[in-house]
Parts: structure tokens; C-alpha cells; sequence
């Protein structure tokens, strides 16, 4: 391990989280904003511990509990109770001070009433070197509640005067909150200088943190959809001399409180949050003020949180992400780089279980062989479950960026493949049978179940990520666009296509709370009007966004949550196909590519914005390649294919897999050639053969195509007209990835 940042980072992938310790619910690791673990060197040859307090919320009979662990978190075992009283939901913030540890606590729960009892209290957990454990001094109570009013999310900071700082937010009776500051000069022994820094109309919460020679507080409001505000003070000045208040940067954070933020050793801070659209962001304090914000997860969620620790110049950001809401969440990981180039995503728990709040040590040292995390894991969001503990694997290789190969897990050729849902549901429909039976396995395609027989001739489907599925289906001649949100038991919400059609699963899209479904059409070869619809109400209505008139095909629609763009691949002949992007939610479109060479099925969106398009031509001299569209209209070539690509689908754990075609009509394959292939990529520039297909003897096309990922993180590719794949050379392979 040479202990180098940033470009010598990678991640081993594992199965799971390791349970800890039981908890009343997936949320025991509230407050995000909160640092609960924190890492301190006893000497004397010991291995440096991890101390970490837990909020239990009454199960066997514990409150708030500070345990320890030599082992990286791997295993925790008691030190004492910090609040032992468990009908106060008391939350902690500790701060390691030497060998000692410094805590506040105060309440912290989904509802904030007046109470006399939540109250803010100190706390000094002193090492004792013989018996090499930390033992409580008495309590101090810097912040007194009475029966009209309450304190809650007590954060705490030591100054680079040794001054201890304590900020927490009052409840008001008009419903707003007040975040107060007091501070201590004696070492905590009490606390004075109690002052109102700033009244927001709701509950608040924020980040109070030392940066080098200041104190930066961060703080917005619940549902309060208005710009994220700050103060700063330099810790030469007065203890009562703050800056005045002023806009931290434009997007509120989800309830005040969704972050996760540390100093990054320059005078400045990392801060991931959630913004009030719940997405994940990543934005750095230079000491002055915060720079543009980088997309982390796009994925919207009410649960979905982030824990950051930096090690050296680079930022591992741990998240929770939505699969089936309240059900099965992801807990994954990214690395940002020295450099500000953030990785791509790693999953680190892929288990069917509801995850939630993460929570993280702040800084870690430069030699540490791994990076861990807590997260509260629970059957579904309302039952209770334990902390569990995940870790990143630290390495010399960058993250995603190595070759891969694919083994076969299962191949299944009895049944067409229509979606695989975030839960990893199939659906698909049996080969030979009726059009309007779908089947669903809760397997990876072992055995199928009857889910619908009255939904009309399914022939497109698409997994949303809330799990509601929405098909194309025809009956008496004309096409309906239908969702169900029982997983394909029931369909409602009909609207009529007329004679348009989906391509398939990329004809619909996901930007924010909006989705799109773009048409296809096969009753004409002429330029028709190809209509990009709309949804705001996840699919129950849908309305005309736009009209595209120059074109016979909509072939695929690809988001961009970093930039809010939205790309559109447009067919089919040298004057109907186009690349066309917008940046107006679909409402106006901008060509970046046009010509025959814009005939394309398959994209994926790069971290810079580029467009990674697989050309699906068929005829000489526009032989297919995969090139680079960027956000401005430059193309570049990033490798020639020997078929028309037909799918790009992002890989668990980094980089990407492309799935080219054969087809009998045009000029560009090579002679004697036959096959499908699988192409893999750990950094979307280098790409090498993963696997190929013999097509079915007689087909005019031939195809092997990602369509979908188990939470295991295993692939689904579906075959169409393959060899090895039953007489009609339908049905589907699971692949595994190996690094």
C-alpha cells in the first residue's frame, strides 16, 4: 500500500454490510449533518480507535450508547451510556480532542415539539491511559429549554484557540427556529456569549465547522426552497464578531440538516448535500466562498443521504440509493479525485434491504488500507434492523477503470425479456406465448410467475425508479402508452399513441421528477411528427412537450442529471436522423449532429457532459464507431465497431458495456463475420471484445443487449435472433463482472 491519493484509489466490491448493533429503524444514524464517529490515537502501541455514538431508540432497553472499535468498525463493543434515558431521542456530535473526546447532545426526531426536556448538553469523555478507556465527566448544559420552546441538532467545533463552540436551533412559537451560538472559554467547563446568528421561518439545520483560522456555519431550512445561508467568523476577532449573513449559494438543502461536510486541511471544506429536488451535490468552500455544485446521485429519494471522509486530498462520499421505495436501497460510493474529477459509482451493499442514514469518520490517514462506513439497514423503511458497516478497499489502481470481463451466471431461452426493475424484477413474456400474459421472476430468471393477462400486447416495457412500470401496448389496431404501480399486475392511466410506437426501454427518461417517452413509428418511411411526451405526476397523465417534424424515427432518449440536458437520437436517413439536444426539459431542441452519421440507437452521458454515442449505420462509407458528442457539437472517435451498436449501459462499479449487432442488410461487416458482440470499457476510451454471439441461422437481425442490472450487480442481456438461444433464438443470459 503506498498510501498515494486520488489517481491510487480503487474499491473491491462487497456482498454486503456486516451487522453491528440493533436499532429501533434503517434511520438510527440520524442527524447526517452530525459527526458521530471519530478517530483518536491512545499510544503506547495501540492501534488507533474508532469511537462512535448510537442512538439504539429503545430496543433492548438502550438510548444513546458510545462504543469503540479497534478494527476499523469491523466490530464495536461498549465504553458506556452517554444518555441512557431511551424516551429521549438524543443524538450526539463528538469531536476528538487528543486522546479525549469532546460530545454534545440533544434531541432529534421526525417531529419537533416545546419541551422542557430538550435541552443541549456538553460532554467530556476523558482517556484513562491504565485502563485504556474514557470514562464521562459530569454533563454541563450549555442550552436550558422551558416548556414553551426546545433546542434540537446541537453541532459542536473547536476553534484554533481551543475555544469550544456549540450551535443548535430553537424552536419559536410561530413555527420558525433561531440558531443560537455559545461558546466556551475554559475548556467546557461552562459556556457563555449566547447569541442569535439568524431566525429562519421553519425548523433549521446546518453545519457548524472548523476551517483552519475560522468558523463557517452552513444552514438552510425544511421545505424551505429558498438559497442555503451562512456565517463565517475569524477566530482572531471577538468572541461575539460574526460576518454578517449572506447567501452561501442558490439551491436550498433538504431539511437544513441533509449533509455531510469536512475541513479539507486547506482552510476550506467539502460539503455533499441534498438539495430541496433530493438529489445528492457535491460543492468546496475555498475559505472565501462555495464553488459550482457537481452532480453525485440523480436519483431523487426522500431517504437518500451522503457521509463524506477525506483521505488526503481525496473525498470518499458514501450514499443510499433507491431502488424500490422503502425497500431496497443500494448503499454506494464515490471518489473525488485531487484533481475534482469525481469516479463512478461503486456498490457496496446491493442487498434488498431498506438503507438508511450514512455516517462516516471525517478524516482518515494517508496509509489507511480501507475507508469504512455505517448506515442503518432495516427490512423496509417503518420496521426495525441494526447499524451495518461497509468499506471501501483502498488500492493502487483508479476506481472503474480497469479491465473487466463478463462470466456467464445463467442463460434462459425461455422467455422474451422486456425490463428488469430496480428491485431486480424480470419481466418479460414467454416465448411462444400470448403477447398479453406478462411474467415477472423475483429470481435472476431462475423461475417465472403470471403477473397481467389484461394489459393488452406488450411490446415495449421500462422500470422507472420508483419501480412503476410503463409499456407500449396494442390492442384493435391502435398503440397505448399504460403504467402500473403494482409491479405489473394491474395497467390504468391509458393514452392513446395512434399509430406510434416505443423503440424500446431507452424511449423513456427521467430528469428529476420529470419523465419523457419519446415515439417510433413504422407506417411510413417519410418525416413524420414525432412527439416527446411528458410526465410530472410519475406517469398518471401525460401531455405533448414537443413536436419533431424533420424526422422518421425516435430512437432514444438519454438525461443528464449533472446539467439538466436532454439528448435525443433521431432517424433515419441522411436527412432525417440527428443527435439533438436540450436543455429547456425538451421544449426546444439544438442539432449537434446530423447526416446519415447520426443514426443511433445507444448513448450514455460522461461526467464532463459528453455524449457517448454508438452509431448504428449500416452502410459504407459511414462504417458504425462509438464516438464523443460534446455538450458544444464537437465529434470525436473513440473506437470503430464491427456492427451497429445497439446498447450502452454505465456497469456496476465503474466504466461501461456495448452491445453491437449483426444485421444482413448494408455493407459493414467484415466477410465471414456472423456475431454479436459485448465490448467493456473501464474508462468509456479503451475497449476490449467481452463476448460474442453466433446470430440464428436465416435472421435479418441478430442483437445481445444490456437491458438491465441486478442488485447483486450481476448484467441482464437480452438476445434477440441469437444462436444457442432455442429455435427462435430468444431469450436472455445474467453475467457477472470480474475485476
Amino acid at each position: 500500500m503506498t498510501g498515494l491519493a486520488g489517481a491510487l484509489l480503487a474499491a473491491v466490491l462487497a456482498a454486503g454490510g456486516t451487522a453491528l448493533v440493533p436499532v429501533s429503524g434503517g434511520n438510527a444514524l440520524t442527524l447526517p449533518a452530525q459527526r458521530h464517529i471519530v478517530r483518536v490515537e491512545t499510544g503506547s502501541g495501540r492501534p488507533a480507535s474508532l469511537l462512535v455514538a448510537i442512538q439504539h431508540g429503545n430496543v433492548e432497553s438502550k438510548g444513546l450508547v458510545l462504543y469503540r472499535s479497534e478494527d476499523a468498525l469491523r466490530t464495536v463493543r461498549r465504553v458506556g451510556d452517554i444518555q441512557p434515558d431511551a424516551t429521549h431521542a438524543d443524538r450526539a456530535e463528538l469531536v476528538a480532542v487528543g486522546r479525549d473526546v469532546a460530545l454534545v447532545y440533544s434531541y432529534e426526531g421526525p417531529q419537533l415539539e416545546p419541551s422542557s426536556r430538550h435541552d443541549v448538553w456538553f460532554q467530556w469523555w476523558r482517556y484513562q491511559s491504565g485502563a485504556d478507556t474514557w470514562t464521562p465527566q459530569p454533563a454541563v448544559r450549555v442550552m436550558n429549554a422551558d416548556a414553551s420552546t426546545g433546542y434540537s441538532r446541537a453541532l459542536l467545533a473547536r476553534d484554533s484557540k481551543g475555544r469550544l463552540w456549540v450551535q443548535a436551533f430553537r424552536l419559536e412559537s410561530d413555527g420558525g427556529s433561531t440558531a443560537v451560538v455559545a461558546v466556551s472559554t475554559d475548556g467546557g467547563e461552562s459556556f457563555g456569549g449566547h447569541q442569535a446568528l439568524d431566525k429562519v421561518r421553519r425548523r433549521g439545520g446546518g453545519r457548524l465547522l472548523s476551517v483552519g483560522t475560522r468558523l463557517v456555519f452552513v444552514y438552510a431550512m425544511h421545505d424551505g426552497f429558498v438559497p442555503t445561508r451562512m456565517r463565517v467568523r475569524d477566530d482572531d476577532d471577538p468572541t461575539g464578531t460574526w460576518a454578517p449573513v449572506r447567501e452561501a449559494f442558490s439551491d436550498g438543502i433538504y431539511h437544513g440538516a441533509a449533509l455531510s461536510a469536512v475541513a479539507d486541511g486547506r482552510g476550506g471544506m467539502h460539503l455533499v448535500y441534498k438539495d430541496e429536488q433530493e438529489r445528492l451535490y457535491y460543492r468546496r468552500f475555498d475559505g472565501t466562498s462555495f464553488g459550482p455544485r457537481t452532480l453525485v446521485e440523480g436519483t431523487s429519494d426522500w431517504a437518500i443521504q451522503a457521509a463524506v471522509t477525506r483521505v488526503g486530498d481525496s473525498l470518499y462520499i458514501f450514499y443510499n440509493r433507491m431502488r424500490v421505495l422503502n425497500a431496497h436501497y443500494e448503499l454506494r460510493a464515490k471518489v473525488l479525485a485531487p484533481d475534482g474529477t469525481l469516479g463512478s459509482a461503486v456498490t457496496l451493499d446491493g442487498d434488498a434491504t431498506f438503507k438508511g442514514y450514512p455516517n462516516a469518520v471525517d478524516v482518515l490517514p494517508e496509509d489507511s488500507a480501507e475507508v469504512p462506513c455505517l448506515y442503518g439497514e432495516a427490512p423496509d423503511a417503518s420496521s426495525r434492523g441494526t447499524v451495518s458497516r461497509v468499506a471501501w478497499v483502498r488500492d493502487e489502481e483508479p476506481p472503474g477503470e480497469g479491465p473487466f470481463s463478463l462470466d456467464v451466471v445463467r442463460s434462459s431461452s425461455s422467455h422474451e425479456l422486456l425490463a428488469v426493475d430496480g428491485a431486480g424484477t424480470l419481466y418479460g413474456l414467454a416465448v411462444g406465448g400470448e403477447r398479453s400474459r406478462l411474467m415477472a421472476s423475483t429470481d435472476g430468471g431462475v423461475s417465472f410467475s403470471a403477473r397481467a393477462q389484461d394489459s393488452g400486447n406488450l411490446w415495449t416495457m421500462a422500470a422507472m425508479s420508483n419501480g412503476t412500470l410503463l409499456a407500449v401496448v396494442s390492442h384493435s389496431g391502435a398503440y397505448f402508452l399504460k403504467r402500473s404501480t403494482d409491479g405489473g399486475r394491474t395497467w390504468r392511466d391509458e393514452v392513446s399513441l395512434g399509430s406510434y410506437r416505443a423503440m424500446g426501454p431507452r424511449s423513456f427518461a427521467q430528469l428529476g421528477s420529470t419523465w419523457f417517452f419519446l415515439e417510433y413509428q413504422t407506417f411510413t418511411s417519410s418525416a413524420v411528427p414525432v412527439r416527446l411526451w411528458a410526465s410530472t405526476d410519475s406517469g398518471a397523465s401525460w401531455s405533448v412537450r414537443s413536436t419533431l417534424t424533420a424526422h422518421r424515427h425516435g430512437y432514444a432518449l438519454v438525461a443528464d442529471p449533472a446539467t439538466g440536458a436532454l439528448w435525443a437520437m433521431m432517424g433515419s436517413n441522411k436527412t432525417q436522423a440527428a443527435v439533438l439536444r436540450s436543455t429547456d426539459g425538451g421544449r426546444t431542441w439544438t442539432s449537434m449532429l446530423q447526416g446519415y452519421a447520426a443514426n443511433g440507437v445507444a448513448g450514455g452521458v460522461l461526467a464532463d457532459g459528453t455524449l457517448l454515442f454508438g452509431q448504428s449505420t449500416l452502410f459504407e462509407p459511414e462504417h458504425p464507431k462509438l464516438l464523443r458528442v460534446s455538450r458544444t457539437g464537437q465529434v470525436s472517435t473513440v473506437f470503430e465497431l464491427p456492427g451497429p451498436a445497439y446498447s450502452l449501459a454505465a456497469a456496476p462499479g465503474g466504466g461501461w458495456v456495448l452491445g453491437t449487432a449483426w444485421s444482413s442488410a448494408g455493407d459493414v461487416h467484415a466477410a465471414g463475420d456472423v456475431f454479436v458482440r459485448l465490448f467493456t470499457s473501464g474508462d468509456g476510451a479503451t475497449w476490449n471484445e467481452a463476448r460474442r454471439y453466433e446470430r440464428l441461422s436465416g435472421a435479418d437481425l441478430a442483437r445481445a443487449d444490456v437491458w438491465g442490472v441486478l442488485p447483486s450487480g450481476d448484467l441482464v442481456v437480452r438476445m434477440e435472433n441469437v444462436s444457442g438461444f432455442g429455435s427462435a433464438g430468444t431469450g436472455f443470459q445474467v453475467l457477472r463482472i470480474r475485476r
